[in-house]
């Protein structure tokens, strides 16, 4: 049976040599080990490995098998006994499961401003407070790409706003209000690999382009689990009105399944046969002096809640072996655009997790979960 390699670092400060990098602390070998590594939800995952006192909390671990890269998380929690440690670790992205301060102007498709791109705005939270923090312990030897320039996101919201008038400052959780949603809503993905030669850890901020295919229907795939929210996938025009005033907005799905308030080509730029849906609003807030601009805002953040990531509001699951040939499950990325084949129909999706045991992969698809499906064999 072919062992995992499971590696601790530590995350070293130098203050004269380059900052933060990477330390190697410890590493032991395991026969089996079962991985939830789902990107919409944090989970932990417990290893035993031979005695040790060199692991600590906060420690950067990397399993590798076959020399592939299978994890990359970090430590939190030790457990020590005289035959064996016990070590808990979470997904490396956890460490953004904390409150920021978010500027909602950031939101270039809230405020039709030609502001930064949505990958460029995750990169300056993430270095300001990971890499660049004025409080040099909470930063972490990162060093964040942006490729394919071409396919930025320039029109992105999330539909967050501020009660107060006086600020355009609010409170965000990095993790679930920014990074889960830049997924579910734009697949936009934070992918972290680690380099050694560089002592760093490379950040690469991006949306996969390119869409590949896979076909449930072969015998590679032992067991697939399928749930499509039918009315979502549907709905390709939506009404949004103010419950006061006699303000509305329509807003339109485009063939590419983004969004938006333009219907200049009929014939091209839209989703048919129309399936409307409509929802109300009451503005809430105050963010000008203009009561119009505020129900743009309003109608807006219903849009997103309505709108975005509706190509991928589905939960498909699929089981190979993490050696499989046709679909190459541990190279495949998060945010990997997918077409799955299954009964004759195509299901467009999106690459949100990955569960991994020695002997079955389950690949997790679409921006859904639930805790029991029906499986299909």
């Amino acid at each position: 049976m072919q062992q995992y390699r499971i590696e601790f670092f530590k995350n070293s400060y130098a203050e004269h040599s380059n900052g933060r990098k990477l330390e190697y602390v410890h590493h032991d070998f395991m026969s089996d080990v079962a991985i939830d590594d789902d990107y919409l939800s944090i989970s932990s995952t417990v290893v035993s490995i031979s005695p040790t006192t060199k692991v600590g909390i906060g420690n950067i671990v990397r399993i590798l098998r076959e020399e592939q890269d299978y994890f990359f998380g970090i430590v939190s929690d030790v457990s020590n006994a005289e035959k064996e440690t016990r070590i808990t670790f979470k997904p490396f992205i956890s460490i953004f499961d904390e409150d920021i301060l978010f500027d909602v102007t950031d939101q270039t498709y809230l405020t039709e401003a030609a502001g930064k791109t949505l990958e460029e705005t995750l990169k300056k939270y993430i270095t300001n407070y990971y890499i660049s923090n004025s409080d040099y312990l909470q930063d972490y030897p990162m060093s964040i790409t942006i490729p394919d320039s071409q396919y930025l996101t320039k029109n992105w919201g999330f539909g967050l706003y501020a009660d107060n008038e006086d600020s355009t400052i609010i409170t965000v959780n990095l993790y679930r209000e920014l990074v889960v949603q830049a997924l579910k809503s734009f697949g936009v993905s934070v992918v972290f690999r680690p380099n050694f030669s560089t002592g760093k850890i490379a950040v690469t901020i991006s949306k996969i382009s390119q869409q590949t295919h896979v076909d449930a229907d072969l015998d590679n795939v032992t067991v697939k689990t399928f749930k499509v929210n039918e009315r979502a996938a549907n709905i390709n025009k939506l009404t949004v009105y103010d419950t006061v005033t006699s303000y509305s907005l329509d807003y339109y799905v485009h063939p590419d399944m983004s969004y938006g308030r333009t219907d200049a080509d009929k014939s091209q730029n839209r989703v048919t046969p129309v399936n409307r849906a409509i929802r109300s609003v009451t503005i809430s807030g105050t963010y000008s002096e203009d009561p119009l601009t505020d129900f743009m805002y309003e109608a807006d953040a219903a849009a997103y809640e309505e709108l975005s990531g509706i190509e991928w509001n589905n939960l498909i699951e699929l089981d190979c072996m993490p050696n499989d040939s046709i679909i190459n499950p541990m190279a495949m990325r998060i945010g990997q655009k997918v077409a799955i084949h299954y009964n004759k129909i195509a299901y467009t999706t999106i690459l949100t997790g990955k569960a991994i045991t020695y002997e079955t992969v389950t690949l997790k698809f679409g921006s859904e979960r639930i805790a029991f499906s029906k499986k299909r064999k």
